[in-house]
């Protein structure tokens, strides 16, 4: 049996939240394998760095969608139950939960935290909101969603895992997701390379430049040593980046530059009227007054570009 594979590393019952991150940071989780491959949308490879670096504290930030969905899955189970029922000829099945974070045998680093088992299949629990829809459509699954339940069937050695998902408050359905070892081998090579280079050498690895890693940067390095000098003289890779920032700022000013003569040219056409309309387009140049507390008060037309839904002339 599958279930006599792994080890269980720790019992999550009665576990509390600081225990449970210490024990994170001994390995890599299904939702942090997205972030080692950089295709994480809200946690970069270096935030995740930070997160298995830094020293473990409370947590008190409220964390809504994650506490939703601690607190949909009795819903969830059930509901994946009776979905089990009606689609597989009446078999009554009943999803038992895993109370325990899981470790591959052998690859110490490799972690599962599972939402529920049946037989030799895994099963997962997704909530999500209704502007994400699309990415849920027909045989679509979000990448990040598709790597974690690999590393689950990885770390476990199963062959499947279901997951169940909820679309705002308005659609459930299930996936079926199969073992896919060329995807397993790709993210187990990434996974022991991260772990390697650089959480045990304690060697970030390079920005990504979204918010992720801008905030992770903010709390690695939260103020500066006063008169303590760098010289990096010599450093191709970080002369590069000051060239580059050089050119950037040259073309925003060309692209400013652009951007205001356009703007100056509907606004002389527009003239005192308040709104103009060309056909899909639509500017709105109108007299906003600020009101006086330090600074005297002034008044001043503001210049906006929006879409024209229908010729509206209202201002709306």
């Amino acid at each position: 049996m599958a279930t006599e594979f792994y080890n269980k590393l720790v019992c999550t019952e009665g576990l509390s939240k600081l225990d449970w991150l210490k024990v994170r940071q001994s390995g890599i989780g299904g939702s942090d394998i997205s972030s080692v491959c950089n295709i994480n949308p809200w946690k970069s490879s270096l935030a995740l760095y930070y997160e298995k670096t830094q020293e473990v504290k409370e947590d008190n930030v409220e964390n809504l969608p994650a506490e939703l969905g601690t607190y949909l899955e009795p819903f969830m189970k059930a509901k994946f139950e009776d979905w089990w029922k009606k689609n597989k000829g009446g078999e009554i099945i009943e999803v038992e939960s895993m109370p325990f974070i899981l470790q591959h045998p052998t690859n110490l680093i490799a972690l599962a935290n599972l939402d529920g088992l049946f037989g030799d299949n895994l099963v997962e629990y997704k909530t999500t909101s209704e502007r994400n829809y699309k990415q849920w459509e027909e045989d679509n699954l979000p990448d990040y969603y598709y790597l974690q339940t690999q590393w689950y069937l990885y770390a476990t050695n199963y062959q499947y895992c279901y997951i169940a998902f909820l679309i705002g408050n308005r659609k459930f359905d299930v996936k079926l997701i199969e073992r896919n070892e060329e995807v397993i081998k790709q993210i187990v090579e990434k996974a022991d390379y991260f772990w390697n280079n650089f959480v045990v050498q304690k060697t970030p690895p390079a920005p990504s430049g979204d918010e992720s890693s801008k905030e992770a940067l903010a709390m690695m390095y939260p103020k500066e040593e006063a008169g303590k000098i760098i010289d990096v003289t010599g450093d191709i890779g970080i002369s590069k980046n000051f060239a580059k920032i050089a050119e950037i700022n040259e073309q925003v000013k060309i692209l400013q530059e652009e951007l205001e003569v356009n703007k100056q040219a509907i606004k002389a056409r527009q003239g005192d009227n308040e709104i103009l309309l060309c056909g899909e387009e639509k500017s709105k140049w109108t007299l906003q007054f600020r009101k006086e507390y330090i600074v005297e008060a002034s008044s001043s037309r503001v210049f906006r570009i929006s879409k024209n839904k229908g010729g509206n002339l209202n201002g709306n």
